[in-house]
């Protein structure tokens, strides 16, 4: 068990208390805004993922973002101005929750080879196996001792989370982001 962190939309929260525990439903993701749909292939994969590395089933669903430090949500840029959100505080079973390095998952949201080699992948095959290396925590330590410019930044994903799970809501609205 381990204390993470999540900020989601007030109504995915209020729909959460409804239901019994919140998920990552899509009626809430960045795929109601037109200009991010074209990042639905990089979720489905990584959905994928949760369900292979974890054995745990999402239903059809993506999972829920978490970090091990809290969000600042008063320097802004969580949601969209105006928004409601809440910030969660949980606790998770170990055997949910999956690991991945934050910045290599950027490589597959933008559909880049996840490689320090000067070529392009050969074929989608190589191309979606190396996004896997951003589960590898061993690889991605190694890749900070070879490039000490670079740092790592681990987030986290949970197929959901029950209201029994839930520490602690504080209640935000979204000013945007500090300049």
């Amino acid at each position: 068990m381990a204390i993470y962190y999540t900020y989601q939309h007030a109504g995915a929260w209020e729909a959460a208390n409804e239901r019994g525990y919140l998920f990552g439903d899509p009626a809430y993701g960045i795929f109601q805004d037109e200009d991010y749909a074209y990042h639905r292939p990089a979720y489905d994969w990584l959905a994928g993922q949760y369900e292979q590395r974890t054995e745990v089933s999402l239903h059809g669903n993506y999972p829920v973002w978490l970090s091990k430090t809290r969000p600042d949500v008063a320097r802004g840029g969580y949601l969209e101005p105006g928004e409601k959100g809440v910030v969660l505080t949980v606790e998770l079973p170990d055997s949910r929750v999956l690991e991945v390095e934050a910045g290599y998952w950027m490589f597959a949201l933008n559909r880049y080879f996840l490689s320090f080699e000067d070529r392009e992948a050969k074929d989608e095959k190589e191309l979606k196996e190396s996004w896997e290396k951003m589960f590898d925590r061993d690889w991605c330590e190694a890749i900070v001792e070879e490039y000490p410019e670079t740092n790592t930044k681990y987030h986290y994903l949970v197929d959901r989370i029950y209201l029994g799970q839930v520490l602690d809501v504080t209640t935000f609205v979204e000013e945007g982001a500090a300049l």
